[in-house]
């Protein structure tokens, strides 16, 4: 009986240590594991990447971050507490990583306090709570040694994939107050949005949204269409859809590259943006007239952009919505998303974009066989793509029709490229009035990165704003403004940020469910256009009918003719029988791959649990029996 109870005794001894034990692991883990995580995505999302390590661990100087956080009202939001956490734990992770260099000060700016109004005087964005007067806050405010500042007006959730980027952007532009200088070269109204000066006058004003992004890294400029000069403290130029320029625009364009500057090119075919725009001169322009291939300095590098022609792609087409009262979503394959295989994963600026590129209506580039620069592509379309004219995208797009001529040329097309190169002038000499002395040739290679659209940048391709919390939030749709800000970094000489900037979307394709559905809708289209050209003969053939009709004085149609109708009649409803079943297999045979995910991922952890379990089991049932054995023997 005494053997029992200490055995009882050390049972709940046992019980009781355990218990001890457990909550002390957890006390001492929640405080020196609380910034520890596993991060078991694909792409590491959830870790941090190179590009903040080496800007945290190169600070030169102090900066003090204070995060202005309503903790006392946080109940009344519950949807920001998670946020609010994962906000508080990165802030400490940057902390230790930098080493002392950043000081971290929380504070809650209670209503009517002194904290609220230096919230408020930052230029951080308050939420009203309720009729009471009250205000949440949560933002961030940092300030380096010199009293530079930057905030983050309101930590949005929905930007929670971007927290990264935007706390290492805040910190990046502290340590780095001197900015690279941009000459911004464009007909695009840029500052003022599609309303122009006259909207800007009534107050009406909407910067395009790759202004911001553009500011944050950059000390832009962006002249009146009257210059003449650039700036030779000028880090990078962008050319952007630069139409109507003078020759001596752009002799200082040529002058500025062979003296060892930088540039970008975004050379348009076809302009749909600026369809809607007035020409440089104010008066509309031809629809054969919106493009900017610069012949002068494209011909001089050597490049050629086939002009009227774009590249259509039915791999990357993008998925629009068309016809009117019942919509069916079709592949545009005049819009191309570049990802994956289609970006150059060797070349730093698009190496790392997650989000894809929308391009509108691209071009191609191709080089001159004695062109002098060397070019490596940075975008590139499929082998299921061809050339077509942008013709067939001036009026009144029609998805259905461009795909219906589609034909395959079997071969990838540059759609954007980095050019360097020794390179020699596009003119001859100076044009007059010009006292410099004039550049024959660059010195050292240049280095030009060229694309042949510059539509991309506009907001409808890459942008979608909405308010939350009584606030505008402008949300990426696609890595547009990541691929320029990147390529104009790198040029300027800044990359730090570029690695970082092309994070931000953990979703995954479902590649086999993407390739049933092109392959069923392009069974369908096919059939479809058959049925359209049997429903257009059949048009014709009643029209012919009628008339005879009325010529004969009432005529009446003969049986054949009527049994032919009637044939035909039976004939089209059976191919739209045919068109239904083929949009029945092709939701038949998703569904059916989406319910084996779903058992794989559901089901399998499951079972490989219960298996792994059943093993244990009868090892260690085994194990008992050979040690019941050897204990009998």
């Amino acid at each position: 009986m005494n053997q029992l109870n200490s055995q009882k005794f050390l049972a709940f001894s046992g019980i009781a240590l355990l218990a001890v034990l457990f909550f002390a692991v957890n006390i001492v883990a929640d405080d020196t594991l609380k910034n520890s995580r596993v991060d078991l995505t694909e792409n590491g999302l959830f870790t941090l990447s190179d590009g903040t390590r080496n800007v945290l661990s190169g600070l030169d100087e102090d900066i003090t971050l204070q995060l202005y956080y309503s903790a006392s009202l946080a109940g009344a939001v519950p949807e920001i507490r998670n946020h609010a956490s994962r906000v508080m734990s990165m802030l400490e992770e940057f902390r230790t990583i930098a080493d002392g260099r950043i000081r971290l000060e929380l504070i809650d700016p209670e209503p009517f306090s002194e904290h609220e109004d230096a919230a408020v005087d930052a230029g951080l964005s308050g939420v009203p709570l309720g009729g009471g007067g009250d205000t949440f806050y949560f933002g961030l405010v940092g300030q380096n040694t010199t009293d530079d500042q930057q905030i983050v007006p309101f930590f949005q959730p929905e930007r929670d994939r971007f927290l990264e980027y935007d706390l290492t952007r805040l910190i990046y532009g502290l340590s780095n107050p001197d900015k690279p200088k941009l000459m911004v070269i464009t007909t695009f109204p840029l500052e003022f949005g599609p309303g122009g000066v006259q909207a800007a006058m009534r107050g009406e004003s909407l910067p395009y949204g790759i202004m911001d992004p553009l500011r944050q890294f950059f000390d832009v400029n962006v002249p009146l269409r009257q210059w003449e000069e650039i700036d030779p403290d000028t880090d990078v130029i962008l050319l952007a859809h630069a139409r109507g320029l003078t020759d001596r625009q752009l002799y200082a364009i040529d002058q500025y590259i062979l003296g060892g500057g930088k540039a970008m090119v975004m050379a348009d075919v076809f302009s749909e943006v600026g369809v809607r725009l007035p020409s440089p001169g104010g008066a509309p322009d031809p629809l054969d007239k919106h493009d900017s291939l610069l012949p002068k300095l494209l011909d001089a590098w050597g490049v050629r952009i086939e002009p009227g022609m774009m590249v259509v792609d039915r791999t990357l087409a993008t998925r629009v919505n068309v016809g009117r009262g019942r919509r069916q979503l079709i592949d545009y394959i005049a819009w191309i998303q570049a990802a994956g295989r289609a970006l150059n994963q060797d070349d730093p600026v698009t190496a790392d974009l997650s989000l894809p590129l929308l391009l509108p209506s691209i071009g191609h580039i191709e080089m001159a066989e004695d062109s002098p620069l060397k070019a490596v592509p940075m975008i590139t379309s499929t082998r299921d793509a061809m050339r077509m004219p942008t013709s067939k995208i001036r009026f009144r797009p029609n998805p259905t029709a461009l795909q219906a001529e589609f034909v395959s040329e079997d071969r990838e097309f540059v759609l954007a490229a980095r050019l360097s190169g020794i390179l020699p002038s596009a003119f001859d000499a100076a044009p007059e009035g010009v006292e410099a002395p004039h550049l024959a040739r660059s010195a050292e290679p240049v280095s030009l990165i060229v694309v042949a659209d510059a539509d991309f940048i506009e907001d409808s391709y890459w942008l979608n704003r909405r308010a939350v919390f009584g606030q505008e939030v402008a949300q990426p749709t696609a890595g547009n403004a990541n691929f320029l800000i990147n390529a104009l970094d790198n040029l300027a000489g800044s990359s730090d940020l570029i690695g970082l900037r092309s994070r931000g979307e953990g979703d995954r394709p479902f590649v086999v469910v993407e390739e049933l559905r092109r392959a069923a809708e392009q069974q369908y289209l096919q059939q479809e256009q058959e049925l359209e050209a049997r429903l257009k003969e059949t048009e014709a053939k009643l029209a012919e009918l009628q008339n005879r009709a009325g010529e004969g004085g009432g005529q009446l149609l003969s049986a054949e003719e009527a049994q032919a109708i009637e044939a035909f009649q039976k004939d089209v409803s059976q191919t739209r029988r045919e068109l239904r079943g083929v949009q029945l297999s092709l939701r038949r045979d998703i569904d059916e791959l989406q319910s084996t995910i779903k058992l794989i991922t559901i089901g399998a952890m499951p079972a490989l649990v219960f298996v792994v379990a059943m093993i244990l089991a009868l090892w260690r049932r085994g194990r008992r029996r050979r040690s019941q054995s050897l204990k009998e023997a």
